[in-house]
């Protein structure tokens, strides 16, 4: 009877931690945010955003690699750990989602022909585009 109590409480618990992991996805639209750009930086767009960044890898040095899945889905690995996304988005106007359980939101830039990447906390990285 015990084992049977645990069992019913593990199986409910990872239902619903699983339905809590689906509830979140990218929005049609990308939030309002004041990004840190800086001289040299180039606007990117969705179009441009896919055709370079999809089924390929990009490294940040010291900083780990994310890989855009030619299916889709999206991870980021760093120091041994991976964290795994169902999707990822392209806005318009270079933004990109990766569908997290609290989607994550980030804007591409070119500066001095390198691609980098700056987040919502000021933070830019030079990314490498690899296969």
């Amino acid at each position: 009877m015990l084992h049977s109590i645990r069992l019913i409480s593990a199986t409910v618990f990872g239902v619903a931690f699983t339905a809590g992991m689906a509830l979140a996805e990218c929005p049609k639209r990308p939030p309002s945010h004041k990004w840190n750009i800086q001289s040299g930086d180039q606007r990117v767009d969705a179009a441009f955003l896919s055709a370079n960044l999809s089924g390929k890898r990009v490294r940040y040095r010291g900083d780990g690699t994310e890989r855009y899945h030619k299916d889709g889905s999206y991870s980021y690995q760093s120091e041994g750990l991976v964290w795994p996304a169902p999707s990822y988005k392209f806005y318009s106007n270079g933004v990109r989602c990766i569908d997290y359980p609290t989607p994550r939101f980030d804007l591409y830039v070119v500066n001095n022909k390198k691609l980098v990447l700056v987040n919502m906390q000021d933070w830019r990285g030079i990314g490498r585009v690899l296969r």
